[in-house]
C-alpha cells in the first residue's frame, strides 16, 4: 500500500473522531501528571491507542497534534520533542501489526522496548536544547545523575532510562485493557481490529 493510500485509510470514517478523542486524551492526561510533578509523563496514552486502532500514521498525527496544542497552552517545549511521538507512533502501530497487542507479556516487552527507544531519541533533544530542565517531574532526576559525576547528555539519558521504561509499560498496559474492554461493534470500524485481543468486549 503507497503512503499515500495508507494516510488516506487512516484519516477518514472513524479514524478522524478516534483520533481527536485521542489528541484530547494525550492534553489531559499529561496535564494531570505534569502538574502532580511526578517522574513519568503518561500523556502518549492516545497516541499509542490511535495506533493500535488505525494505524502509525493515525498515532504520529495524534501525537503531533497533542505536542503543538500542549506547546500553545502551556508547555512550549513539547513542540520541540515531536519527532518522539513520531517515534512512537511509528514504532507502537509496527509492533501492533505483528500482534504484540494481543497478547499481555508481548505488551510488556512492547512497553519497556519502546521505552528505551523513546529515552535514545529525547535525550539529545533534552540535553542540547533545554539543558536537561523541561519543567516536568523528572527533572530531579537529571539533577541527581548530574550530581554524581555524569555529564549532561549521559545524565539525561540515564534519566529516560529510569522513568520512560516505567512510563510506557503503564502506557501499553493501559492501553491492552482498554482494548479489552472495548465492545467490537466498537472496534471493528477501525483498520486495527485484527490487532486486537481476541476476547476484547463483547459486541
Amino acid at each position: 500500500m503507497s503512503l499515500r493510500a495508507q494516510f488516506t485509510r487512516e484519516t477518514s470514517n472513524a479514524a478522524l473522531p478516534l483520533i481527536a478523542f485521542c489528541i484530547a486524551l494525550n492534553l489531559t492526561v499529561g496535564q494531570i501528571t505534569g502538574a502532580l510533578k511526578i517522574p513519568i509523563y503518561l500523556d502518549s496514552i492516545g497516541t499509542v491507542l490511535a495506533a493500535v486502532l488505525v494505524g502509525p500514521i493515525a498515532g504520529i498525527l495524534t501525537g503531533t497534534f497533542a505536542n503543538l496544542l500542549a506547546s500553545a497552552t502551556g508547555s512550549p517545549t513539547m513542540a520541540f520533542f515531536i519527532p518522539v511521538v513520531v517515534v512512537i507512533g511509528f514504532f507502537t502501530g509496527y509492533v501492533a501489526r505483528l500482534g504484540w497487542f494481543r497478547k499481555w507479556y508481548l505488551v510488556v516487552v512492547g512497553g519497556l522496548l519502546q521505552g528505551v527507544i523513546a529515552a535514545a531519541c529525547s535525550a539529545p533533544i533534552s540535553a542540547y536544547l533545554f539543558s536537561g530542565v523541561t519543567l516536568a517531574g523528572t527533572d530531579f532526576l537529571v539533577l541527581y545523575f548530574r550530581s554524581v559525576g555524569n555529564n549532561l547528555l549521559e545524565s539525561v539519558f540515564y534519566q529516560g532510562l529510569a522513568s520512560d521504561p516505567i512510563d510506557k509499560l503503564i502506557t501499553y498496559s493501559v492501553v491492552f485493557v482498554l482494548l479489552r474492554s472495548l465492545p467490537k461493534r466498537i472496534t471493528s470500524r477501525f483498520s486495527g481490529a485484527s490487532n486486537l485481543p481476541s476476547n476484547n468486549g463483547a459486541p
